[in-house]
């Protein structure tokens, strides 16, 4: 059974709603994972050196604003796979009500769109490193305080 966390908007115009995130499967988290990486490398010069030293272990400080330095296309795809992780429970008092798939009635607030994709990444971290370190092995290496000189003299 994959992970899945509630979240309950607590103000705004959608005070009281509660959704359901659940984690991607293995695959999927991985290649989406790998695609948001990439993405960032082939967009590197555009990113400020600041968050180039962040290397690949901050990813799981992941900034949203890492992601407004992406090609449009490639940002839109990142943010329909987050939000294709949550769900609405439309009667949160009814424990028989199954969550369902959220339409675009359902959420008023920008904002809480944001929230959302923010806390179903913090589901996928793992997965996001992992894709890292299989694009970037000497960067994770290094990240994770290997000595891989050492490793390759023996």
């Amino acid at each position: 059974m994959r992970k899945s966390i509630e979240y309950l908007v607590e103000e705004g115009p959608d005070k009281g709603k509660l959704f359901i995130l659940t984690r991607m499967s293995a695959f999927c988290a991985d290649k989406w994972a790998r695609h948001l990486v990439k993405a960032l490398a082939e967009v590197g010069e555009n990113i400020s050196p600041s968050e180039i030293n962040l290397g690949i272990g901050a990813l799981a400080g992941f900034r949203p604003s890492l992601i407004a330095h992406l090609k449009e296309e490639d940002a839109d795809h990142i943010y329909e796979d987050l939000l294709k992780c949550c769900q609405i429970k439309r009667d949160i008092c009814n424990p028989l009500v199954e969550p369902t798939k959220i339409l675009e009635a359902d959420i008023q607030d920008p904002m809480t769109l944001s929230k959302l994709r923010n806390k179903v990444f913090e589901l996928h971290v793992d997965f996001l490193k992992a894709a890292a370190s299989q694009i970037f092995p000497l960067v994770a290496a290094i990240t994770q305080g290997k000595d891989i000189l050492s490793a390759e003299k023996k």
